[in-house]
């Protein structure tokens, strides 16, 4: 139990209620302050309790929308069990339209969090040891932020376990993407750090997304968000409804998109202006130009060539087109009709 955050609602009584999560906080204009996160709570008898998070990073904004407009318009009537809602984790970074807070602070590398840490270790710890053992599901809306423009989907990281990999096949289905995106480990980064990763270690079924990307939401993936939400929630059986597949509401079957690859992550090598050369979800070679470089302090300077690393589609495109060397401006995967089509070990 946190002795650092408290909530303002009774998460465990019937009903619908809104309030704040309380995090102690001490600023220079306030020794004794505090920093208030927006939570919602809706439950109505016996059932799974669905958590519902959005705004992980502040400049994806698409999931914010779709918990929000869910925290309006759901009654207690709705709901069978518990829902409990934050519209937006990173509070600070989503006024400044930014990724981080503005300490610095990648929510999503938080975890397991520190209850005597910084605001947002708190949040991370309270989230870890209140919100999580009392969930039955996770579902953390994301959309790619400023750097990125993914192909809108649902996705997973591949689990070597195969009873694990089938509950988040299932569960990637459930968001009714065009696509969905098979990634590994992120590269350079402790899984155990990340809101996802320590949802899945403590045996959560987790609902994960990348909806678009470079600050931008637009209609289509915002309803992405709101009509793949309630369908994911229809899933876990907290909603009236039976869920729907993309096939039951008459669209195409969706493409599932292996991330795993040695050579999927392509890097920028100069500072300048990247741009895209190839689209999203478009084919291509091993050798093929996907994107250059632009030196704009030296229009004499030809732009630097980007070349595709191995065959596949393009499922991630850069967002924000200034770069630096190591910035991540492309990732590539190798499409499939199926998962079982799908080889275990890359």
């Amino acid at each position: 139990m946190s002795s650092t955050v408290s909530s303002s609602i009774d998460l465990n009584a019937e009903g619908k209620a809104t309030g704040y999560l309380i995090i102690g906080d001490s600023t220079n204009n306030s020794g004794w302050a505090t920093f208030n996160v927006p939570i919602i709570k809706v439950k109505n008898g016996v059932g799974p309790t669905v958590l519902v998070l959005a705004g992980n990073h502040g400049d994806e904004y698409e999931g914010q929308f779709a918990a929000a407009t869910l925290a309006h318009e759901l009654k207690a009537s709705d709901v069978k069990g518990r829902i409990i809602i934050i519209p937006c984790l990173s509070q600070e970074a989503s006024k400044a339209g930014t990724r981080h807070w503005p300490t610095g602070v990648n929510f999503n590398r938080s975890f397991p969090g520190n209850e005597n840490g910084a605001v947002s270790d708190k949040l991370a710890h309270y989230l870890t040891t209140e919100l999580f053992p009392m969930s039955d599901a996770v579902m953390d809306i994301h959309s790619g932020g400023r750097g990125m423009y993914f192909l809108p989907c649902s996705h997973m990281v591949w689990a070597k376990d195969k009873k694990q990999r089938a509950k988040m096949f299932a569960s990637m289905l459930a968001w009714n993407t065009s696509h969905h995106l098979i990634f590994p480990e992120q590269p350079g980064t402790n899984p155990a750090s990340l809101l996802p990763g320590e949802a899945e270690r403590q045996g959560k079924t987790l609902f994960t997304t990348e909806l678009g990307g470079a600050g931008v939401a637009t209609f289509e993936t915002t309803q992405l968000a709101k009509d793949g939400l309630k369908n994911a929630l229809r899933t876990c059986g907290v909603i009236d409804g039976a869920p729907k597949s993309r096939v039951e509401l008459g669209l195409s079957a969706p493409i599932f998109v292996d991330m795993r690859g040695p050579n999927a992550y392509h890097s920028a090598t100069h500072t300048g202006l990247y741009e895209n050369i190839i689209g999203l979800g478009k084919a291509v070679k091993k050798g093929e130009v996907i994107g250059l470089i632009h030196e704009m302090d030296h229009p004499d300077t030809p732009a630097v060539q980007i070349f595709a690393q191995q065959d596949g589609v393009v499922g991630v495109m850069r967002g924000f087109p200034r770069v630096t060397p190591g910035d991540v401006v492309a990732v590539i995967g190798k499409p499939y009709s199926s998962t079982d089509e799908m080889p275990e070990n890359i």
